[in-house]
């Protein structure tokens, strides 16, 4: 499964430093992480693209009280999406 995550923050580039950097190591425990993209739209706001997530370790990882305490701490307010890859031809 591929996956897009939309979120409202307190500040972009707070949450980018002291969040996903952070934590990114971690993305390698239930998906690609060398293929993550991180991009923000503006102050508020984020774009996130997993590939290859397993969803029940995803899962797992958002139920760590870490993560939760990191989403509490920047006010992140996920809004996910799952998309195929568009095939030609």
């Amino acid at each position: 499964m591929n996956l897009m995550l939309t979120a409202q923050v307190d500040d972009t580039d707070t949450f980018y430093t002291e969040g996903y950097l952070r934590v990114k190591p971690e993305f390698a425990e239930w998906c690609d992480a060398s293929r993550c993209v991180f991009a923000k739209v503006d102050d508020t706001h984020l774009i996130e693209l997993f590939f290859d997530v397993a969803p029940p370790k995803l899962k797992a990882w958002l139920a760590k009280p870490s993560i939760q305490a990191l989403f509490k701490a920047h006010n992140m307010v996920p809004t996910r999406y799952t998309f195929t890859p568009l095939e030609m031809g």
